[in-house]
């Protein structure tokens, strides 16, 4: 065996789970099937959003508080920037009463506040009489293009093995090991993570029917007054209730970058032809949103791109050793808001592929379980 473990798919989980394998001194091994950073997957669109806060299951906080630091472990200070956030919505909104329930559950800082304050702090907004917010001065923004590059950039000065632009045709287990086959041949490992993000349906077992990709739609908006806008006064955002939808700061001085998300995100039938094209009715109904809510920006976007993510059914990631074979570990359907946990999943999957277990409490992420309600927040 050249390494002790192999990790297929250098995204956001598995380019985490390479760096803390190869922290821990693990000869590792790890596979992408295209180039490092690219925009195939979840690991793509130049920000993602971060908080502690849960708006479904309190138990994915402590997670997030670890992944805080485990960032800025990793972060030169460009990864990660922490700017403060708020969520908005109707009073009542079980998004809101969850974060804050989380929020005081584990002794995080927060403020809980009504339309008025709202109003007062977060201008660039349109607050309703009947909305309320909580604020998170522990939130920011990552990015994700960097964030990966960086951690398989630290793993390979550590010692790790990388090959990119190699396609994985199977992963087979075998008395000897688990081989990962690629079409130059295959090679065996003691044991195998595999973070193939929405492309999971091909090589994790159960997967076809566990992680669904997923198309979304982002735009970047030009500024009315983009000094409203910039990191130092702007946070990061999310609207819940009647409307979903979240945001960043400017990045460019120029424009702002807002998600909105009408219902569930349509599924992507064949991942190597995806339709980018964003249709008129989509972009009118974007519009409508920007106007509504934000009339800072100008609801014609400048930028609109299209991205993939991989979805389990409760919108929990899968998160542990195969049943069918131990050697075998799974890290995937992360997508939804699971880039803010990227670097605590890695290290949790390089547990189980060292040791066979996890002192975390993440049981309720199993690989192989039965989907319940929730979401990852």
């Amino acid at each position: 065996m050249t390494a002790e473990v192999a990790v297929v798919g250098l995204g956001a989980i598995g380019s985490m789970a390479l760096w803390r394998l190869a922290e821990r001194g693990v000869r590792v091994h790890g596979y992408e099937q295209f180039g490092l950073a690219h925009d195939q997957g979840a690991s793509a669109g130049e920000t993602r959003r971060f908080s502690v806060q849960s708006q479904g299951d309190p138990r994915f906080t402590p997670l997030a508080v670890e992944a805080l630091e485990l960032w800025r472990e990793l972060s030169d200070g460009e990864l990660f920037r922490q700017t403060g956030g708020v969520i908005i919505g109707p009073e009542g909104t079980p998004a809101i009463a969850s974060a804050l329930a989380s929020a005081r559950e584990y002794g995080l800082p927060y403020e809980s506040l009504a339309a008025d304050e709202l109003r007062s702090r977060f201008r660039q907004h349109v607050v309703r009489d009947h909305d309320v917010g909580v604020t998170d001065p522990l939130a920011g923004y990552l990015r994700p293009e960097a964030s990966v590059a960086a951690a398989v950039g630290r793993a390979r000065a550590l010692g790790a093995e990388v090959s990119l632009e190699t396609e994985i045709v199977a992963v087979e287990s075998r008395p000897d090991g688990v081989a990962v086959v690629t079409r130059g041949g295959s090679k065996t490992y003691e044991r195998v993570i595999l973070a193939p993000g929405a492309w999971a349906g091909g090589l994790v077992p159960g997967a076809a029917g566990m992680v669904v990709p997923r198309r979304l739609v982002q735009g970047w908006y030009p500024a009315k007054n983009p000094a409203d806008y910039r990191p130092e006064v702007f946070g990061v955002f999310e609207r819940v209730g009647d409307i979903s939808a979240y945001g960043f700061p400017s990045l460019d001085g120029a424009t702002v970058k807002v998600g909105v998300k009408f219902g569930t995100h349509p599924v992507v039938d064949d991942l190597r032809r995806v339709d980018r094209v964003v249709d008129q009715r989509h972009l009118g109904r974007l519009a409508e949103a920007i106007h509504d809510f934000f009339p800072g920006l100008r609801p014609e976007p400048a930028i609109v791109r299209t991205g993939i993510e991989g979805y389990s059914p409760d919108g929990r990631p899968l998160l542990g050793p195969t049943s069918a074979d131990h050697r075998i570990v799974v890290a995937c359907g992360f997508s939804g808001s699971g880039f803010k946990f990227a670097p605590v999943m890695g290290d949790i999957a390089a547990d189980f592929a060292t040791t066979g277990s996890t002192g975390r409490k993440v049981s309720f992420l199993a690989a192989e379980r039965q989907p319940a309600a929730g979401r990852v927040k």
